[in-house]
């Protein structure tokens, strides 16, 4: 009797019937509890917080084209515009960061899915906007090394503390695994430097100055490492580009920001 065959019959059989019961939960939790849709509000049969329609109007004509963006910076580019050094907007600016990728503008129904992101209780939302994500940037995604790290902008301990939550972590948890990278968390933030919205630029940029810091300076686990920096919305830079230079201080060679949304 071969006692190692019969112990992997058993492991076999042992995930089949895991995996069988997890579908049943999965099917029974669907029918009790159908899944409604982020944007329109109905309800659908595809599992995720969008219906067919309305993820493919976000990936869609809602979404950024391939190659309709500056790779520096995000922002809409035309057919024939420069982008060696970034494009007429940021080249030439000091951004902290090196590249950016984003799903699409802040208007519309993106703006209005980040805006309830911002909410505890809609952190269910924010697995199905990083496979959006995922899906519209994959070739940018796939050319990444494949040790990069995965990392999310960090709130202050107060201010996650007042919203229950970091919107920020869970889209780089979804990221992460859509992309099959690992999510780590190397940098804090030190200072609590309240809401930037209304803010203007020089004044964003002054108010997260040093607001952020790696856990260790220089961290090894960094040196010479590409890091894919999550946030929701990228405005003028200026908080993942605090970020970015915490990480670049503590040993990361190279930052791609990567975000849902990119305010115009």
């Amino acid at each position: 009797m071969n006692v190692g065959a019969i112990l992997r019959g058993h492991a076999v059989i042992s995930r089949a019937i895991v995996r069988g019961w997890y579908a049943c939960g999965r099917a029974a939790g669907d029918l009790l509890f159908p899944w409604y849709c982020a944007v329109c509000g109905s309800d659908h049969s595809a599992r995720g917080p969008f219906c067919e329609t309305c993820r493919a109007r976000l990936l869609g004509p809602g979404s950024f084209a391939a190659g309709s963006t500056c790779p520096r910076c995000a922002l809409p580019i035309g057919p024939h515009s420069l982008v060696e050094g970034g494009c007429s907007q940021c080249r030439g600016d000091a951004l902290g960061f090196d590249a950016a990728i984003a799903l699409g503008p802040y208007q519309g129904d993106l703006r209005e899915v980040c805006l309830k992101l911002k909410h505890e209780p809609n952190a269910w939302i924010a697995p199905g906007l990083s496979a959006l994500l995922a899906t519209a940037r994959a070739l940018e995604l796939a050319a990444l090394p494949r040790d990069t790290w995965v990392v999310p902008v960090p709130l202050h301990w107060s201010r996650r503390i007042g919203r229950g939550y970091n919107q920020a972590e869970e889209l780089a948890r979804g990221l992460a695994r859509a992309a099959g990278l690992p999510l780590l968390r190397p940098i804090r933030r030190t200072r609590a430097t309240g809401k930037l919205a209304g803010m203007k630029k020089a004044d964003r940029f002054l108010a997260v100055k040093d607001a952020f810091r790696a856990r260790h300076v220089p961290d090894p686990r960094l040196k010479g490492r590409t890091v894919l920096l999550v946030d929701d919305i990228l405005t003028t830079g200026a908080t993942t580009g605090a970020a970015a230079r915490a990480l670049k201080k503590a040993g990361a060679k190279r930052v791609v920001v990567a975000v849902v949304a990119r305010d115009l």
